[in-house]
């Protein structure tokens, strides 16, 4: 599974700890369950003032996060799980645009 490279560090860190256990969720007693992911925010409330975390919007921030980057979407899609990236559409709208200078340098291509 490829790990974003800011989280390599931590995710390093949790594996040392965890030994031969689990990394996500250590206690559980089985390797995977229908509500592994979807539950775990329900256990973790935030701080007072801040929005309840689900596993939706936990998942659309990551996938904003990488389509935002400029991520080829297809990649973004299949790390998703989707069957194309056909089905990222929706998600688009919280894309924010890219500066006129960025779209200029993309638009015209690497020199010759």
């Amino acid at each position: 599974m490829t790990c974003r490279a800011p989280w390599e560090q931590t995710l390093a860190e949790f594996a040392a700890t965890a030994g031969n256990g689990y990394v996500f969720r250590p206690g559980r007693k089985v390797e995977a369950s229908k509500n592994l992911v979807s539950s775990w925010p329900a256990r973790h409330r935030p701080h007072a003032g801040l929005p309840a975390l689900t596993a939706r919007r936990l998942r659309t921030t990551w996938i904003v996060d990488l389509l935002g980057q400029r991520i080829d979407p297809a990649l973004v899609a299949d790390a998703a799980g989707m069957r194309s990236a056909a089905a990222l559409g929706p998600y688009f709208r919280w894309v924010p645009p890219l500066a006129p200078e960025q779209v200029a340098e993309l638009l015209r291509g690497p020199a010759q």
